[in-house]
């Protein structure tokens, strides 16, 4: 419920409005970020690049829930970043447009890539700023930043970045290997993504056990059999003599090189229509590092929704903003439909909360890749 100083019941601020506590479907008058309300707030029916403000919920929520809802917000979403509560999200995962100067076209959607930032790498530095900080703020002590970009841009926003966070906050660099996509006469093809992990302090959370994968056979280390008869690779460091032995059902954590997750192909049933859009399983090992069921995830370029979709799966609450309507409404159908099939399933996610605040006239930031 919505008191009269705009918080909800359980004491969480109720930044963006709502409809009526008595109504949950209607979308009331939806505050802007700057406490202006949005002239012609009023719900319309859905199409593909509209979408209707309210409360979706799929089991049996109530108002007296609503704290507990995950957030769709169509808007300004640096704004949406900025106003967030402080301390308060376990992660925060981030796929801007990489300043390509194209429109980026999928089945049905497209979005415009950053073209003023076009070869200017300190100017899609300064474009980015606004997020990186926010997002600072927004973590918990514990809590991660990650940083989606390609080869144009990585560098200077990791410097960006280590002055925002400190340099001592850098977790790690992970690269996103892929095969699919076009080969070049000039030059090794390139064939990765970059993703800068920042922790908002020293202590990071990082949960290992979530993200193992198997061992593969063929290396350096011989396989025996172990006490209990299961195999084990086995290694003895030539100088100390001292043997390693690692359980082959236990799979190991993962390097940070990935070459197990490939990239969307057109046929994939994940295919949504959005350009560029990121697979689940990178997601997946992203969000299950440093978070746990219950823990609250944002992505400030929701793009098709991906980060969204995943947290919604693993148990993990989400924020999730964008400035394009076709990728809230890709959003709604893709979290609606997946929520009404873990309802059917027995495991009926939060209800989802649809917001549309307002944006600035001359906001002219692009939708996310992912």
């Amino acid at each position: 419920m919505v008191g009269s100083r705009g918080v909800r019941s359980n004491g969480q601020p109720d930044m963006f409005g709502r409809g009526s506590p008595d109504d949950p479907g209607a979308p009331g008058q939806p505050a802007a970020p700057g406490g202006a309300a949005p002239a012609g707030a009023a719900a319309a029916p859905a199409a593909d690049d509209e979408v209707a403000p309210g409360r979706r919920t799929f089991g049996a929520a109530t108002d007296d829930d609503a704290g507990a809802d995950d957030r769709l917000v169509l808007g300004d979403s640096a704004a949406v970043a900025a106003a967030w509560p402080p301390a308060s999200l376990d992660a925060i995962y981030v796929d801007p447009p990489f300043g390509t100067g194209t429109v980026r076209r999928g089945r049905g959607a497209a979005y415009r890539d950053r073209p003023d930032a076009t070869d200017d790498p300190d100017a899609f530095v300064a474009w980015l700023m606004p997020w990186l900080d926010a997002s600072r703020q927004a973590l918990r002590a514990t809590g991660s930043l990650f940083v989606h970009l390609d080869w144009r841009a990585v560098h200077y926003v990791k410097v960006a970045l280590d002055r925002v966070f400190g340099r001592g906050c850098f977790a790690g660099e992970l690269v996103w290997c892929y095969a699919v996509g076009g080969k070049s006469r000039r030059g090794f093809g390139r064939k990765h993504d970059t993703i800068l992990w920042y922790g908002r302090g020293a202590d990071w959370a990082f949960y290992p056990d979530q993200v193992r994968v198997p061992r593969r056979g063929g290396s350096h280390m011989r396989v025996v059999t172990g006490d209990d008869g299961r195999p084990v690779q086995e290694k003895t460091d030539r100088k100390t003599g001292r043997v390693y032995r690692y359980p082959v059902d236990a799979g190991k954590v993962p390097e940070d090189w990935w070459t197990d997750v490939e990239t969307l192909n057109h046929s994939d049933a994940e295919r949504t229509g959005w350009p560029s859009q990121k697979p689940e399983r990178l997601l997946e090992r992203v969000i299950a590092a440093v978070t746990r069921p219950g823990d609250r995830v944002a992505d400030w370029f929701a793009g098709s929704g991906t980060t969204a979709a995943v947290a919604q799966r693993l148990g993990r609450g989400f924020v999730v903003a964008d400035r394009e309507p076709a990728a809230i409404a890709t959003c709604v159908r893709r979290l609606t439909a997946q929520g009404r099939a873990l309802a059917a399933a027995g495991a009926p996610p939060p209800a989802l909360d649809v917001t549309v605040a307002a944006a600035r006239p001359d906001d002219d930031r692009a939708a996310r890749r992912g």
